[in-house]
């Protein structure tokens, strides 16, 4: 996969290419692909985890806790900021 450099690109920190962790050697784009004229990046990947995953890790967090009643929202914060 191809990473970003980020430099002056808005949503860098939203985008997988440029957060994703450098595993050895990698190739970068030469400049970032963010298109200031149309606000956009063709090749931007969210590096937010989809819903089902949270999902999946609040239910196992729920499941640890010892299936409380009244915490689903606090165990769907808590997946969702260990998958961020």
């Amino acid at each position: 996969m191809t990473l970003c450099p980020g430099e002056n690109c808005p949503i860098k920190q939203n985008c997988y290419r440029f957060t994703r962790e450098i595993l050895g050697r990698q190739n970068f784009f030469g400049q970032a692909p963010y298109n200031f004229t149309t606000n956009s990046c063709e090749d931007f990947i969210s590096n937010r985890p989809d819903e089902n995953k949270i999902r999946f890790r609040a239910y196992e967090i729920w499941q640890q806790s010892g299936y409380p009643d009244d915490k689903s929202f606090e165990h769907w914060l808590q997946a969702e900021k260990e998958l961020i």
